[in-house]
């Protein structure tokens, strides 16, 4: 949530005592809400949707993290990703994060947790769907996506939302903020596993982001020295870095 309030505050380029006023806070609570010093109220989140126009981002995020254990752990993502020169993801499972149709994302936020009100899914899917302001900016972030075949085939939300969903990708397959390319069955042996793998090109570092199944390996940020995944997104078929955009 820091991370998501210092960028769209510096995207509106309005200084933290501007925030302050707008919102009706102090600007010494605002500096806190930005460094993770005190947690943001959810009075808060409203007025930073109205003074961003984020269209209830920050209330979704609100929600989204009132039942997370650890919910300082996604926005250490969430703030990488907002930062990102580029971004080059393996999708073994699904349709990356920041690809998905609204109806796609529902179905999997569904699947995952049947106990779900209409009410929760909707906060989530709109959180998942705000994602994507960072490729709104004037230098947006390249995104690359290389996808299992497998996926493509993969039913999820039944045909409707499967065309849907499809027929959004095709759009992207080479466009101004990126490329996405599919690995075929018949390059099985290329060493990439199911689990998520984000590669994340920041101006001074780049990082990779795995997320797994099992608990003990989900969630970890690593460089790419210490990551033996790295060659595997690193030598996907096509560069992810900044300086082949619109190559």
């Amino acid at each position: 949530m820091a991370a998501q309030i210092r960028e769209h505050r510096t995207r509106a380029g309005m200084s933290v005592t501007e925030l302050a006023d707008v919102v009706g806070y102090s600007k010494a609570s605002m500096s806190r809400f930005e460094t993770c010093d005190s947690p943001v109220p959810e009075e808060l989140c409203p007025k930073l949707d109205a003074a961003f126009g984020t269209n209830g981002l920050f209330t979704a995020l609100f929600e989204m993290l009132r039942g997370v254990r650890f919910p300082d752990r996604y926005l250490e993502y969430m703030s990488l990703e907002n930062e990102a020169l580029s971004l080059g993801e393996w999708a073994g499972l699904y349709i990356p994060g920041l690809l998905q149709t609204p109806a796609y994302a529902r179905t999997l936020f569904q699947n995952a947790d049947l106990g779900a009100t209409d009410e929760e899914l909707d906060v989530r899917v709109a959180a998942r769907m705000g994602r994507r302001h960072i490729f709104d900016r004037e230098s947006g972030s390249y995104f690359m996506a290389l996808i299992d075949q497998a996926v493509l085939y993969r039913w999820i939300g039944g045909a409707e939302v499967m065309r849907a969903q499809l027929e959004s990708l095709l759009a992207l397959m080479d466009h101004e903020h990126g490329m996405i390319r599919v690995l075929p069955y018949r390059n099985a042996g290329f060493g990439i596993s199911d689990v998520t793998q984000i590669v994340v090109e920041l101006e001074d570092v780049t990082v990779v982001y795995v997320e797994g199944a099992c608990s003990d390996r989900s969630l970890k940020i690593r460089t790419p020295s210490e990551y033996v995944g790295w060659p595997t997104i690193a030598h996907a078929p096509t560069p992810l870095t900044r300086g082949n955009r619109r190559s």
